[in-house]
């Protein structure tokens, strides 16, 4: 019996030693989801352009956590789509602002709500 005991004793062990290491392999999930949303080139910040102010751009966010985002520009930043420059966006337009934290490096720039699909409601 003791014998038996002492073979339980160790199996348990073992097992349990396997299953944290195996839990320790794993990767944290939303981790992993970052590091590719970041290497698809996400991350950024996006929404409607409220206002231009000086060298900021207020934009609207959406979703569950939707807020009045300001994205600071200098300039290094690149403008990229129907703007050039920061003097070319107004607001209505949408904006993706890469990196979504600090001064964005880049902004893209859609054409707003002629250009989406509230193309028939602006028109009204």
């Amino acid at each position: 019996m003791k014998r038996f005991t002492s073979l339980f004793v160790v199996a348990l062990a073992l097992s349990v030693g396997a299953g944290m290491a195996h839990a320790a392999a794993k990767p944290d999930k939303a981790a992993a989801r970052a590091d590719r949303k970041a290497a698809r080139g996400g991350g950024g910040l996006a929404g409607t352009v409220s206002k231009v102010d000086g060298m900021n751009i207020v934009v609207q966010t959406r979703g569950k956590n939707a807020a009045e985002v300001t994205i600071t520009t200098d300039a290094n930043t690149k403008f990229e789509g129907a703007a050039t420059s920061l003097a070319d966006i107004k607001a209505g337009m949408r904006v993706q602002a890469t990196p979504g934290n600090g001064t964005a490096a880049t902004v893209k720039v859609g054409g707003g709500r002629a250009a989406g699909k509230g193309a028939k409601k602006a028109a009204k």
